[in-house]
């Protein structure tokens, strides 16, 4: 998955919403419209974005498709955050170093 494609989806606030939603419990889209306070469509649009990121996934029970936090996704995002915050602090403990 490109990290480009997470970060977009992610930079919406209420597919922040969503996903901070379904981190603390899977939830159908009536639950998300019920929590969010907006219409099925709009939720609906959203939990696409965040799929096709692959950040969130879906299954079906019954004729509901309750969504949840997608971990190889979130896994994937955070090793390269880390990657990247690891340089950042690496940089800076280096130019540190010059002015002791």
């Amino acid at each position: 998955m490109a990290y480009e494609e997470q970060f977009a989806a992610l930079s919406h606030p209420l597919r922040q919403q969503i996903l901070t939603a379904v981190q603390a419990q899977p939830l159908s889209v009536r639950d998300l419209t019920d929590v969010l306070g907006v219409s099925q469509p709009v939720v609906s649009q959203h939990l696409k974005v965040l799929r096709e990121a692959g950040l969130i996934d879906a299954s079906a029970e019954g004729t509901r498709r309750i969504y949840r936090i997608e971990k190889a996704g979130l896994a994937a995002l955070r090793d390269y955050l880390t990657a990247h915050w690891g340089k950042v602090l690496g940089a800076l403990d280096g130019k540190a170093d010059r002015y002791d």
